[in-house]
């Protein structure tokens, strides 16, 4: 199995019933959105940042209290930010850099042409709804839909 139990995470339950408080808050920084710095992509993924591997950037966390507030809760967060694929947006089978750490998914804009593929296993996001994968597996992402997809993206140490 590519995907993990969310029910084996209760600490990320607070993310769920609060997602659409933190689409609120992307909605508000949603152009302050930076293009994604590795070169997997086909140049239509940004993200807004908060924490990058235990660096927190508190100039963009202080703009969304509510997201870095249960961000910050979620024991051994390692990595969170806003992940946005824009349409026509691929990204390439790749793996993660560390098997240390858990990646988290919350869905918050989504449509049905936009997908994750963890090994075998495709999935499309749904709003309020949360994957939890293994990274290191070989996975890829595409957005061939007419609207955006934006996810709550977030790293967090095995325990």
């Amino acid at each position: 199995m590519s995907f993990l139990s969310v029910t084996d995470f209760p600490f990320l339950r607070p993310l769920k019933e609060g997602w659409e408080r933190i689409r609120a808050e992307y909605d508000v920084l949603a152009s302050g959105a930076v293009q994604w710095h590795e070169p997997i992509h086909n140049g239509k993924w940004s993200v807004i940042g908060f924490r990058f591997q235990d660096q927190d950037l508190p100039k963009n966390k202080i703009k969304a209290p509510f997201t870095a507030s249960l961000c910050d809760a979620i024991p051994g967060i390692h990595t969170y930010g806003f992940s946005i694929m824009e349409p026509g947006c691929e990204i390439e089978p790749h793996v993660g850099y560390t098997n240390a750490v858990l990646r988290g998914h919350l869905g918050l804009y989504f449509n049905a042409d936009a997908a994750l593929q963890v090994g075998e296993e495709i999935r499309t996001w749904k709003e309020g709804e949360i994957f939890v994968f293994d990274d290191t597996t070989l996975h890829s992402a595409w957005n061939r839909g007419p609207s955006k997809r934006v996810i709550l993206l977030f790293d967090f140490y095995r325990s």
